[in-house]
């Protein structure tokens, strides 16, 4: 929470100033907070966590605590500088650097390009480390500084140690000071959160400005403070109320004794009230012998020994269901045997059935010929009979079988249906009976296993006969009719239970309520004896309480303080972070503007801003207004797209560092949060231009383009840069200082000098090519863009020669227009141009790099001669036009009109 105690210590600050008018109170709680903050930092609002410390510590040292401002909020006065630039770094171990290694910034713009892992957070976490005195990221994530900057491969640590140069080159070492340098970074995650935040809601994008300047800490810490703390303090006499209390009871325990008599006859009457609603002329004492107890039993003891035995069960079997189950799966087994009988009269006509169906189930097989010999249905030479036809017809002729055979299906059905209602029935039974096959009667062991067989009549076993005996079925039927008696004979005992049940429950009823009214006495004999003793034991009893009364005057006044001091505290914090943004952006609303519009330097006139309003508070949002309607002013967040509002951030962030007049701006990865669109507006803005000329840049990026693009566009004498690569298996970044170079005249210059035309003569084509564009950019910023270019085709590129051609015959052709890089440039093209162009110089600058075999050799002159233009032509700046020059180029125009309207 580094970043969130400086906040708050400046806050401090700005409390103890007396046009505030904090109350001294006040002022000892702020400092109070301040004295043990990160403690209170690591408590939320969350179950009232941070008002429970924060109460316990005002209650035990509040009036201990100075209400003087304490050393450590002084404000830091910015823009008076020690340094005037970073001079060397200094880390390891340290995070990713396993031992020491040196950094030094000679150059303007110090580079760091390397994959992801590098090492390259690693170093910006040591310089803000070495400029700011902590890492944000390791107070948000709250890792100990021993463990969060160690190097895993040391386990340990070393702070980094930083140099400047002062204004006379003088070098010394740079004191960490949060406040002086907070506003150099410009870093990644910042970019990120603050275009995330356009999507979140109205609530939450009140922390847009925090967030943006590394402040969104100590706005979850300002967050995070409960609203009061009064449950956590004692505001209310509670002791005093109680001893006022009990000394009312006094005369609510008088009372009672006073009342026993009347409360006794009450009780009594609701008695003998309640007997007689039970029964007519039943007495209390005659309901009290009902109901008995354990010495002298009562009529209720009888009903329980009565009820409390086992209950017979029913076996609720049906002898005529039984009977019913039988007869019909006999009447469904005669109607099957008859319709089998009509069948099997028939067993011929089916023999014929069967040979018609095969016979037109070969017609889709043979549709054309007999399918028995062959013979073709039609023609000159056909069978006699169609045979198809004679099938079809036979069909027709058996239809009464066809109907006896589904008469049959349909018996069938409703044979098994009384098969199985009559299997159900029987297995039922046995269920009731408790059948087991190896039960003692044969009549049980029967419906334990009837024998059910759904394809024949299963049951006519049970109806043969044994001797004289009964047949089974029969005995089975006569086992039904004997269950339904005892049944019978069950219904009644139960019926006789019933009423002995509903007596008890009654009488149940009537001791539940005789216990209460039992209750009811007892408790008016103990209130009225605990009375008596409370009437003559009062002070005694109270003696702590009375003490207690006394020690708890002084603690309400202390809460009562410590209560005004938070309500107090609370409201001036807010408001100091309700006004932060105003104080975070103060002065920086046109130079931010004036950047995101250097950004955008693409976009059409319209869509850049005429207007921009940062807040002022928290509950403002920024507005802006375009060009093209610069009287409308809009919600920025809602009508930017994310690579604008990227944009937008960065643009705030660098206005800042200028208002401050930083010396140094470290950008940590920033260039990757912004689209790839806007990189070119960004690299020209603040690379290129004369707003950043005065001020180091330090810059972090794993895009090998955008590291490309810089080496090219800004001047050698102008970067330093460090290439990191990951280790190969000791853990140690590979760094390499200048080793490695994109700047294609460089690389043009490097081949040259050692002969090798063929590469002197790639690179210088990448060059021509840059600088080519950036002339023809030149020209277009003059209103001279517009050139006449013969293409080899829809859709294809120019070559280079005639490129260059069509920018030089722009120029010479632009006889009005002066300035005073035109020369160069109309003669570094000119030399270019005059290689010849059958010369294979001007083949390899046309197509680029290509492999062939037995090529014949380039003129080292002819390569010189290019590469050494090249370097002259980007030398030139190509800037605006100077204003001397510009009023020169206005008076040889003036003269142009005027010797073309008065001719010689």
């Amino acid at each position: 929470m580094s970043s969130a105690r400086h906040d708050y210590q400046q806050f401090l600050t700005w409390l103890h100033l007396p046009e505030r008018g904090a109350t001294e109170d006040t002022r000892r709680f702020a400092n109070l907070v301040d004295q043990d903050f990160d403690t209170v930092a690591a408590h939320s609002r969350a179950m009232s966590r941070r008002s429970v410390l924060l109460a316990a510590k005002a209650k035990e040292s509040l009036l201990q605590t100075d209400f003087t401002p304490p050393a450590v909020a002084g404000a830091v006065t910015v823009g008076e500088w020690a340094w005037s630039a970073l001079h060397s770094l200094t880390v390891g171990p340290f995070r990713g650097f396993r031992v020491a290694e040196t950094f030094n910034f000679p150059q303007r713009i110090t580079m760091f390009y390397g994959p992801n892992g590098s090492g390259k957070t690693s170093l910006c976490e040591a310089l803000e480390l070495a400029l700011l005195g902590a890492v944000d990221e390791a107070s948000a994530k709250r890792i100990p500084a021993q463990r969060y900057f160690a190097n895993l491969h040391e386990n340990r640590y070393e702070a980094p140690t930083l140099a400047a140069r002062g204004a006379e080159g003088q070098v010394s070492a740079v004191q960490a000071d949060s406040e002086a340098y907070r506003f150099c970074f410009v870093e990644k995650n910042r970019i990120d959160n603050f275009s995330r935040i356009a999507s979140k809601s109205a609530g939450e994008k009140k922390d847009l400005i925090a967030a943006l300047f590394g402040m969104e800490q100590f706005h979850d810490f300002v967050t995070n403070f409960n609203e009061s703390m009064d449950q956590q303090l004692n505001l209310v006499a509670i002791q005093q109320q109680e001893l006022e209390t009990q000394r009312a009871a006094l005369q609510r325990d008088q009372a009672t004794i006073n009342g026993e008599l009347q409360a006794v006859q009450t009780i009594a009457q609701e008695e003998t009230a309640y007997a007689g609603a039970y029964a007519a002329g039943l007495s209390y004492q005659q309901l009290l012998e009902l109901i008995g107890s354990d010495a002298a039993p009562g009529r209720l003891h009888y009903l329980n020994a009565q009820l409390d035995g086992p209950t017979p069960g029913l076996y609720g079997v049906s002898s005529e269901a039984l009977v019913a189950a039988y007869q019909a799966a006999d009447r469904e087994q005669e109607l099957l045997e008859d319709v089998d009988k009509r069948l099997t009269a028939k067993t011929g006509e089916t023999s014929f059935q069967n040979l018609y169906n095969a016979v037109l189930g070969l017609q889709a097989l043979s549709p054309d010929n007999c399918p028995a010999c062959g013979t073709p249905i039609n023609g000159d030479y056909h069978v006699v009979r169609d045979p198809y036809a004679q099938a079809r017809d036979g069909l027709a002729q058996l239809q009464e079988l066809a109907n006896l055979q589904a008469e049959k299906n349909a018996v069938r059905g409703e044979w098994e249906r009384a098969s199985r209602g009559l299997e159900g029935l029987l297995t039922a039974f046995g269920q009731r009976v408790s059948a087991q096959p190896d039960h003692a009667d044969d009549r049980v062991r029967y419906l334990a296993s009837p024998g059910a067989d759904h394809r024949a009549a299963w049951w006519k076993a049970s109806y043969v006969k044994q001797g004289d005996a009964p047949s089974m079925a029969q005995r089975i039927v006569d086992l039904a009719v004997e269950c339904e008696r005892i049944d019978t004979q069950t219904n009644q005992v139960l019926a006789d239970r019933a009423a002995l049940a509903q007596e008890r429950t009654r009488l149940v009823q009537a001791a539940q309520d005789v216990a209460g009214f039992q209750t009811r006495r007892a408790e008016v004999a103990r209130q009225v004896g605990i009375a008596r003793q409370t009437i003559a034991n009062f002070d005694q009893a109270n003696a702590a309480l009375i003490d207690a009364v006394q020690q708890e005057a002084v603690q309400l006044v202390l809460s009562r303080r410590i209560k005004a001091a938070y309500d107090e505290f609370l409201r001036l914090l807010r408001q100091f972070r309700s006004e932060l943004p105003g104080t975070l952006i103060a002065g920086i609303n046109t130079v931010a503007l004036e950047i995101y519009n250097e950004f955008n330097r693409r976009d059409h006139d319209g869509d850049k801003l005429a207007a921009l309003y940062l807040p002022t508070n928290e509950e403002e949002r920024i507005g802006l207004a375009f060009r093209a309607a610069p009287d409308t002013r809009v919600d920025a967040l809602h009508v930017l797209s994310e690579g604008h509002v990227r944009c937008l951030g960065v643009a705030i962030l660098l206005a800042k560092a200028l208002h401050i007049q930083a010396p140094t701006i470290i950008f940590d990865d920033a260039i990757n949060a912004i689209d790839t669109e806007h990189r070119e507006g960004i690299r020209e803005a603040i690379f290129q231009s004369d707003r950043f000329a005065a001020t180091q840049i330090i810059v972090t990026c794993h895009s090998s383009e955008f590291i490309k693009d810089l080496q090219n566009h800004v001047e050698k004498g102008q970067w330093t840069a460090y290439y990191f690569m990951p280790h190969i298996g000791d853990h140690r970044p590979r760094v390499k200082g200048n080793e490695i170079t994109f700047n294609y005249l460089e690389q043009a210059r490097a081949a040259l000098d050692i002969g090798d035309w063929r590469n002197a003569l790639g690179a210088s084509r990448q060059a021509l090519e840059m600088l080519t564009d950036k002339i023809w950019k030149w020209l277009g910023k003059n209103d001279l863009g517009v050139i006449t270019l013969p293409l080899a085709g829809r859709g294809a590129e120019p070559n280079l020669r005639n490129l260059c051609e069509a920018l030089k015959r722009r120029l010479d052709d632009s006889r009005t227009f002066v300035h005073q890089d035109k020369p160069a440039v109309v003669q570094g093209l000119g030399d270019v141009i005059g290689v010849p162009v059958q010369s294979n110089v001007w083949t390899y600058l046309n197509k680029g790099v290509h492999e062939e075999a037995d090529r014949d050799d380039y003129d080292p002159n002819l390569v010189r001669t290019i590469v050494e233009n090249l370097e002259r032509m980007n030398q030139l700046r190509l800037g605006s036009m100077p204003i001397a020059i510009a009023g020169a180029a206005q008076a040889a125009i003036m003269q142009a009109v005027a010797d073309v309207a008065n001719p010689l």
